[in-house]
């Protein structure tokens, strides 16, 4: 049996209910993160999961309510002794960020009990283990001028690239956003989806509604929830939902999906 676990479910500010966004994949007893945002690790835990039965980490970009956990995690099963290793998947940038971020931390890979790889990934990319496929696909989401400049200014060390991901397994094909720019950047990746977890921080829900109907997604789930609508999930499903024939969810902390 494979699982979601939507761990946590707001975009850049967290509230009382929601902490910033992370999801993983259970599948086989093992565990692969999607996005680290803190504090991902205490999250495993109240789900009743071991962070030690994490074999990757998938980040789609690294601003810090998709990767501020990362370091907290890395500590934790440093602690922990995690057997195996771990992998740290992210796009172009992540190899310099994740050592930078170590000498931040005080965490050099010295100290831990696993080995940690890095694998930058690009559309050429293609993750294949254990009946499970993840393919990854560029978003919008960092592409403008403003991030650019911005980039070129610091060197060209920011590296302004955001990915979304599509998952294959059991026969089932899930498209994960990630940040976008627009519903838009989807558009290459959804047919034949079974699934679609879609942002929602950067966007009204009147788009995201239009989206839905103009592709007949058949499945909708809802996640990284603008704070201003944290309390209002049932409003958001009921716009989103108006005049479209397909499913369409909320997600909340510490949600389990069958798939």
């Amino acid at each position: 049996m494979t699982e979601l676990l939507i761990l946590g479910t707001s975009a850049g500010v967290s509230t009382a209910n929601r902490h910033h966004f992370s999801m993983a994949i259970k599948r086989n007893g093992r565990l692969y993160l999607i996005d680290c945002g803190c504090p991902a690790n205490m999250l495993l835990k109240k789900m009743g999961e071991d962070p030690r039965n994490i074999d990757a980490v998938f980040l789609t970009h690294w601003h810090p309510d998709h990767a501020s956990g990362l370091p907290m995690l890395i500590q934790d099963l440093q602690l922990t002794y995690k057997p195996e290793g771990l992998s740290i998947y992210g796009p172009a940038g992540t190899d310099r960020k994740l050592a930078q971020l170590q000498k931040m931390f005080i965490l050099p890979p010295e100290i831990y009990p696993f080995n940690l790889h890095t694998i930058e990934y690009d559309e050429e990319t293609v993750f294949d283990f254990d009946g499970l496929r993840i393919e990854f696909f560029r978003t919008n989401h960092l592409a403008q001028e403003n991030w650019k400049k911005l980039d070129e200014k610091h060197g060209h060390e920011i590296t302004p690239i955001a990915y979304g991901l599509v998952l294959y397994v059991d026969g089932k094909k899930i498209v994960v956003s990630g940040d976008v720019f627009s519903s838009n950047d989807l558009l290459p990746v959804l047919p034949y989806a079974d699934l679609v977890i879609h942002e929602f921080g950067h966007m009204p829900p009147n788009k995201l509604n239009a989206f839905v109907k103009e592709q007949q997604i058949p499945n909708l789930l809802i996640t990284h929830i603008h704070h201003e609508w944290d309390l209002r999930a049932d409003e958001l499903k009921d716009i989103v939902s108006e005049g479209h024939s397909g499913e369409v969810n909320v997600a909340y902390d510490l949600m389990r999906v069958a798939i």
